[in-house]
């Protein structure tokens, strides 16, 4: 019978509703056999070893059924990061405090079939911190009050969210200006996800638009997180607090998805208008780091004009004139020389040094 027990019975008929055919669907951990269950209607084992077989959960398993337990009852702000073990001690003192734990574990296996996201349409944006942030803004008036610091806590904030709370999710997550909506059809849990994810994924900033932002160009990552955050065009503000580098880059990429897509006639410059928000942004952000790079250039090379006291400029016009040389041409003469007395002949003494010893 190993694979077939979908839950705990309640009564000698053992009857397989369809509650628990989704329980069966959704591949939750078997907990007994038939065999087993009768043993306990019968009193030839004891209710312990039911909670003894509840130590076999997975921790994902009891993560879940005790986060479950926890917003039934009301007492949603216990659903914290445990220890690994503890989802499953605390799900069994849970379940013993109850006047039938049978039957609550019965009954909350059943919620979860019925009404929590399954684990399968988390996969594409769980440890994916850029889809992650792009979901999380769709609901940031509900978590303006959350604060979560580097990738690790934003994406397990944004899975947590939606696999506990997606009906909220469905409720509040709205159009966000794609020019191509995307519609899916079937169980109300999964038909938003699956419609934003392919609208997103097919409309989000392309690749060949952000070949100039290099990850590995530190300095242009912090100007253009500070760019987009001068101009109010950053996401999740006061919500994701980025760690690194890497993540204040994953940040813009979400924060340039976010924008709509769509053109329009009154988007653009005063002679050149018809781009979408996101399009124009670009358009701009390009256009000022192009800006920055032209005045740095200019700025090292102002960097190497060397400013004459006003005491010496006599002495250097005369040195120009007796010598005919360009001041550039002195004054680089000058620091070879000054070089060779005061470093080169001490280093090669040093040197010298070294290879006696």
């Amino acid at each position: 019978m190993d694979g077939q027990l979908t839950r705990l019975p309640d009564n000698q008929n053992y009857p397989f509703d369809q509650a628990s055919m989704l329980y069966s669907q959704s591949q939750f951990l078997k907990l007994m056999t038939d065999e087993h269950i009768k043993d306990i209607k019968s009193g030839r084992r004891r209710i312990e070893d039911f909670y003894k077989a509840l130590q076999k959960l997975s921790i994902a398993d009891a993560r879940s059924l005790l986060y479950i337990d926890n917003i039934l009852s009301g007492k949603s702000l216990e659903n914290i990061i445990y220890d690994d073990d503890d989802y499953k001690n605390l799900l069994i003192n849970q379940l013993k405090n109850c006047h039938a734990p049978i039957e609550r574990y019965n009954f909350l296996i059943d919620y979860k079939a019925k009404t929590i996201l399954p684990e399968s349409y988390l996969g594409w944006f769980k440890n994916d911190l850029r889809c992650s942030i792009f979901l999380m803004s769709l609901i940031q008036n509900l978590v303006n009050n959350e604060a979560y610091k580097g990738r690790k806590e934003l994406t397990t904030g944004t899975t947590n969210f939606l696999r506990y709370h997606i009906s909220v999710f469905n409720h509040h997550a709205s159009d966000f200006g794609y020019k191509e909506k995307i519609f899916e059809d079937g169980d109300w849990k999964v038909t938003v996800l699956r419609s934003i994810k392919a609208t997103y994924l097919r409309g989000r900033t392309e690749n060949k638009e952000l070949k100039w932002l290099d990850v590995s160009n530190h300095e242009q990552i912090e100007w253009a997180y500070d760019y987009l955050e001068k101009n109010k065009h950053t996401i999740l503000k006061g919500v994701f607090f980025p760690e690194t580098i890497e993540e204040k880059y994953e940040l813009i990429l979400a924060s340039l998805d976010r924008l709509s897509n769509i053109e329009s006639d009154d988007i653009g410059t005063e002679k050149n208008k018809g781009y979408s928000p996101r399009s124009y942004v670009l358009f701009s952000i390009k256009k000022a780091w192009d800006g920055q790079k032209q005045y740095d250039s200019k700025s090292k090379k102002n960097d190497g004009i060397i400013k004459i006291y006003k005491k010496n400029q006599a002495k250097l016009d005369k040195l120009i004139a007796f010598s005919g040389f360009t001041a550039q041409k002195m004054i680089n003469n000058a620091i070879e020389q000054i070089y060779d007395q005061l470093i080169k002949d001490d280093t090669e003494a040093v040197d010298q040094d070294d290879a006696s010893d």
